[in-house]
């Protein structure tokens, strides 16, 4: 099922923009960075139950929350940024 395109912004629909969700982040010391070897685990500062940002070049868009789809990782979008 496609969502409808409201017709004012119709000439905006072949607009490529990028979309990114920000899982998490981490600080570390370069070394430690620098020791990271294949198979290491670099824990982020978030649990899984919570939500993640959804950023549409580079600027907050809306709230999500993880998912696994056909085998993939996605977001569910949960709320829009006002």
């Amino acid at each position: 099922m496609e969502n409808p395109v409201d017709p004012q912004v119709e000439f905006l629909k072949d607009v490529k923009v990028r979309f990114n969700v920000q899982v998490g982040s981490v600080e570390k010391m370069l070394i430690e960075i620098l020791s990271l070897q294949e198979g290491d685990i670099i824990e982020l500062d978030k649990n899984v139950e919570e939500y993640v940002n959804v950023m549409l070049n580079d600027r907050p868009f809306a709230i999500g929350e993880m998912v696994i789809a056909n085998e993939k990782y996605g977001v569910r979008i949960v709320d829009l940024v006002k």
